[in-house]
């Protein structure tokens, strides 16, 4: 049906609906028969996130040198490498189907809402219940939820670019057009999945679910995207060039060993046992674990991660551009006092003197969009408080609403036309600078804006007949003071913010004095600059100067971040109306207000569900964390598959026996890997994270590096010292294994063992149950693994402990040179 060539009150006879509305009973028939209001994307399967990971190079190695030991009969190593292939597959498949699930919950909690007419009352609903034939009213910053003929429009403009690939918002109207226009021009029309940019509408809803335009061409709209991390990009390349590397040696090994008359069968198992050995297969789905585990605690802290690579930046922020109200402020405006236009105060809880606002208090009843019914309020937070004092009073009158100027960020005020009676009311609300522009006059707000109120003010004119706004004539009421309080834990959360060496800059709309004021509050000191004085500054400048933004626009906004990252800032920027998305594009992480607008929430990579700043904090505390992790996964795994494979280079190197044979290297790689490297995933939250400074993202740094190193070194020690003292394989390879126990016990790269005990219970537990298996295995002689005595086994537990001594060693000679 082209319902954009038919007429409004058509298209609502054809729907059998009409503009207030379906009925509650009507409405489920529907959604029976049309289904929900879901567009089917398409889904990764189990057995695609199977399949990927069966394909991973790394796998594929293994599989081939399975092969090969299965073709040289030796069964129990190529035992060994299926199980290490299972056990990586296994992983890898559970934490990717693990991701999917946590990002699919998180979709199913940010489905936006709709504001849809049922029986003529405006109700708040999950957009996929929507149905054809719904009234549905649209704001701007409002996500379409479904294709809808608009029957009502007031400046409203849409994006469309998700449809058309077209930048610029188009301006609707009510009015049909032509049977052939394309889809980019049909103005009269609305689609599900774009965005109100500006103005109101109501339309009625014609298409829902996969027969909207956006389900027609099969485009699923995934407001949630699971996005490999770069972190792991980087290191599944590392892999890949570790690989490379790995064959060059494994090439050179193995003609080494031809070289010294080696059993060339021998020559060949012990090579591929190397190339398992070394190769950190497991090591890509740690680190993506170890980040959807971040991602599950963000959210039980109200933070919703929109992709992991947002996980890992959070612990590099080292600047939040933070906007004030409900972030932090409580967002529950009041109104406190009222000033009338010859300057009289009237307390707001003065219920005698009240009566000489009246006008005021009736101005900001009609010059509003708040709606309340059955003793619930919706709408902006200000608008709610202005209508609250106007029913509070009883100073409301009957008024049919003619037409409508929206507020707009750039010209902080609205207008309104009303009928009352006979007569027409033109009544204005604004920003004080904004009316007094208009009205040619000068209000002194000061020092109410100094106590952290927000000012609003008014004017009004009656006329005759209504012939469009003409604002001469305007006569000002005066205004009214509303305050927002601090949220009760803001301040602890920027004392935190700056012991962590966090920067905190405020970027808000409102009056200078109030932005201040309310700064100064929560704790974020310095002077304040306005938008008007920013205008004629160096940007770059600006923010080394001042920490206290006012009346900025977004435009702005999007400048200070980005001069904010020339000055080599990783930022972080708040941000709920449409206009912020720029800004939130643009920082390295978005945070969008969970109450914000649709634009805000797609743009960012955060949303707070509770709107407050100290869940942001909590959520860089957690980001730090997960970095952390990864550090330690990272300076665990590798040294613990470096001394493997130096025992196989060393054996060749200078012609002497090995001290273990490759089935051992084999089950030492399966061990360490697959029970005690993963421990390190699930080890509780580290603390005192907030006392540390910023990193830059060093994953491997130097101290890191040079750990690796000592460390392989030692376990090579270690093996060859068990092995010549006791004469058996067996203390040689649980001495490896024990090496990699007490490595786990302190994997922090900057805090004593002593400082922190034993956290990771998780780990305990591993190292309980490798060493209840190895005790079982060596008592029973499995794959040729000689009985160890009491002495034996002591002997090989004190020796692997030297690398516990030597890294505590290492990290009390870095804490004092630090000192």
């Amino acid at each position: 049906m082209k319902w954009w060539a038919i007429e409004a009150g058509e298209v609502l006879k054809i729907l059998e609906t009409t503009p207030q509305g379906l009925k509650d009973d009507e409405r489920k028939r529907r959604i029976e028969r049309f289904g929900l209001n879901e567009v089917k994307g398409r889904e990764k399967s189990p057995m695609q996130i199977l399949i990927k990971q069966v394909l991973n190079p790394l796998i594929l190695i293994l599989v081939i040198s399975m092969i090969t030991f299965l073709y040289l009969d030796h069964l129990s190593e190529a035992v060994i490498v299926l199980i290490i292939v299972v056990v990586s597959i296994l992983v890898g498949f559970l934490q990717e189907w693990k991701a999917e699930n946590i990002m699919r919950e998180l979709k199913r909690l940010l489905m936006p809402k709709s504001l849809v007419l049922i029986d003529g009352k405006v109700k708040e609903i999950d957009s996929r219940f929507i149905v054809p034939g719904d009234v549905i009213l649209i704001e701007a910053g409002m996500k379409i939820p479904a294709d809808a003929r608009l029957i009502e429009a007031k400046e409203l403009s849409v994006d469309e670019s998700i449809l058309t690939g077209e930048s610029f918002p188009v301006e609707k109207r009510v009015e049909k057009i032509e049977e052939n226009t394309p889809l980019p021009e049909r103005t009269c029309m609305i689609y599900a999945g774009t965005l109100a940019t500006t103005g109101w509408g109501k339309a009625v809803v014609v298409a829902t679910g996969n027969n909207t335009e956006l389900g027609k061409i099969s485009k699923s709209l995934e407001e949630i995207r699971v996005t490999k991390s770069p972190l792991v990009i980087k290191l599944e390349r590392f892999a890949k060039q570790l690989s490379i590397g790995i064959a060059l040696i494994s090439v050179f090994i193995f003609l080494v060993g031809i070289f010294r008359g080696y059993d060339a069968i021998y020559v060949l198992t012990a090579t591929l046992s190397f190339a398992v050995a070394v190769i950190p297969e497991i090591l890509p789905a740690t680190v993506t674990l170890a980040l959807a585990f971040g991602v599950r605690e963000m959210a039980k802290a109200n933070a919703l991660v929109k992709s992991l690579p947002a996980v890992e930046s959070l612990g590099s922020v080292d600047t939040i551009c933070t906007d004030k109200t409900g972030t932090l402020t409580q967002n529950s405006m009041k109104v406190v006092k009222l000033v009338s236009r010859d300057g009289e105060e009237v307390d707001a809880e003065d219920d005698e003197k009240l009566s000489k606002v009246k006008d005021l208090i009736l101005a900001g009843y009609i010059c509003n969009r708040a709606v309340c019914e059955s003793g619930t309020c919706r709408g902006d937070p200000m608008e709610v408080a202005l209508l609250q004092i106007a029913l509070k009073t009883g100073f409301i009158a009957e008024f049919e609403l003619v037409d409508e100027i929206p507020f707009d960020s750039k010209r902080k005020f609205m207008a309104v036309s009303a009928k009352l009676g006979d007569d027409y009311l033109i009544v204005v609300k604004g920003a004080p600078e904004a009316l007094e522009k208009i009205l040619n006059i000068k209000m002194d707000v000061e020092k109410y804006a100094e106590q952290g109120m927000r000012i609003l003010a008014f004017a009004w004119k009656k006329v005759k007949k209504f012939e469009g706004f003409s604002f001469d004539g305007l006569e000002f009421l005066g205004f009214q003071c509303l305050i927002d309080p601090l949220r009760e834990d803001v301040r602890d959360s920027v004392e935190k913010c700056k012991s962590a060496g966090i920067e905190i800059y405020m970027i808000t709309g409102d009056h200078p004095s109030t932005s201040k004021t309310i700064a100064n509050w929560a704790g974020i000191e310095g002077e304040v600059i306005s938008g008007k004085e920013l205008a004629e500054t160096d940007i770059e400048e600006a923010v080394k100067k001042y920490r206290i933004f006012a009346r900025i626009t977004p435009e702005q906004k999007l400048e200070i971040v980005s001069a904010l990252q020339k000055n080599g800032k990783i930022v972080a920027v708040t941000g709920d109306g449409v206009n912020d998305g720029p800004a939130l594009k643009k920082a390295e992480i978005g945070v969008a207000i969970g109450s914000g607008s649709e634009v805000a929430k797609e743009a960012s990579d955060i949303v707070i569900l509770d709107d407050s700043f100290s869940t942001i904090v909590k959520a860089i505390e957690l980001g730090r964390d997960v970095f952390r992790k990864i550090q330690r996964i990272i300076s665990w795994t590798l040294p613990t598959n470096g001394g493997q494979g130096l025992v196989v280079m060393f054996a060749f190197l200078l012609g002497i026996q090995m001290p273990m044979m490759p089935v051992h290297i084999l089950w030492i790689n399966t061990i360490t890997a697959g029970l005690l490297g993963m421990m390190i995933v699930f080890e509780k939250r580290e603390e005192g994270l907030l006392r540390l400074k910023p990193t830059r993202g060093e994953i491997m740094n130097f101290r890191i590096f040079l750990r690796i190193i000592y460390i392989s070194i030692l376990s090579l020690l270690i093996a060859y010292y068990l092995y010549f003292t006791t004469g058996k394989m067996s203390s040689a390879v649980n001495g490896i294994i024990a090496v990699g126990a007490w490595y786990l016990l302190t994997p922090y790269v900057d805090k004593s063992f002593f400082e922190v005990g034993f956290r990771n219970r998780f780990a305990l537990l591993g190292i309980i149950l490798v060493f209840a298996i190895q005790f079982t295995i060596t008592s029973l002689g499995i794959m040729n693994l000689e009985p160890m005595s009491l002495y034996e086994w002591a002997l090989t537990i004190l020796a692997a402990s030297s690398v516990f001594a030597a890294v505590e060693i290492e990290k009390r000679i870095k804490l004092k040179s630090r000192a």
